[in-house]
């Protein structure tokens, strides 16, 4: 019991410990360039959330575990994913997708609300920032997020429990991480965002005990947030009609 609490507490800890260390160097960043009388745009105020949070802390607080604890980056699954592996990112897409049409239509029949989340609003309030969330997903989101949830926190986790419970625990510790994401008065609105977030937690966590292999659930969360900016453009500009539901769902589920 000892042992499996341990492991609980370290997964927290960790992830605790990158967003502390992404706030610090965000506030930091945002000290230095006001004091240099630099305007901070929304633009700039995505690309240094996403150097600073997935690019450094994320990515830095992962590494630096690794490195502590003597675990090589190979162990934990860093490799050209195969035929097998790309047909499972579809199928996990393919997935995800199928359970955002569910949420939507469960927050539609139970008129439930979800809390916003900040991205996704600063995206619908300025499309052109956009632009700049589509590479990083794939270059900072998926790869900062799944090296420390994924390759971190869940193999500690697993040091101490068998697999479904491994990835049922290291999912929710992500799924609540995101917490500090959403904008909300309404402590229902956030509970409901971290459940409806912890689908796409589960489908990554699993294609990851399944493959061993990291890059698949980075290429899956990097492709699927591209996705949903890249649905939130077409809103924000008109280029499709808005849906209440559908637009509560996609800001409930972005990982």
């Amino acid at each position: 019991m000892d042992s499996r609490l341990r492991a609980i507490g370290v997964g927290v800890g960790l992830g605790i410990a990158g967003i502390g260390v992404a706030l610090v160097l965000v506030l930091l960043s945002a000290l230095t360039l006001s004091f240099a009388g630099v305007t901070i745009t929304p633009v700039l105020s995505i690309v240094l959330s996403l150097l600073l949070t997935q690019g450094v802390a994320f990515l830095g607080v992962g590494a630096l575990y690794l490195r502590e604890r003597g675990i090589p980056v190979r162990s934990i699954g860093v490799r050209l994913p195969s035929i097998k592996e790309f047909g499972i990112v579809i199928g996990a897409l393919v997935l995800s997708f199928v359970y955002l049409i569910a949420v939507s239509q469960l927050l539609s029949a139970t008129g439930t609300e979800a809390a916003e989340n900040q991205v996704s609003s600063l995206a619908m309030e300025n499309p052109e920032i956009v632009l700049y969330l589509l590479p990083g997903s794939f270059l900072l989101i998926g790869p900062g997020e799944e090296l420390l949830f994924r390759g971190v926190v869940q193999n500690r986790i697993r040091e101490a429990f068998s697999p479904v419970p491994g990835v049922v625990i290291a999912s929710v510790i992500f799924a609540a991480i995101h917490v500090g994401s959403l904008v909300a008065t309404d402590p229902s609105a956030v509970l409901v965002s971290v459940g409806v977030l912890m689908g796409p937690s589960l489908i990554l966590g699993g294609i990851y005990e399944y493959t061993r292999n990291l890059v698949v659930p980075i290429i899956v969360h990097g492709t699927y947030n591209a996705l949903i900016f890249l649905s939130l453009y077409l809103v924000a500009t008109g280029a499709v009609e808005e849906s209440g539901n559908a637009a509560a769902a996609v800001v409930a589920a972005l990982p």
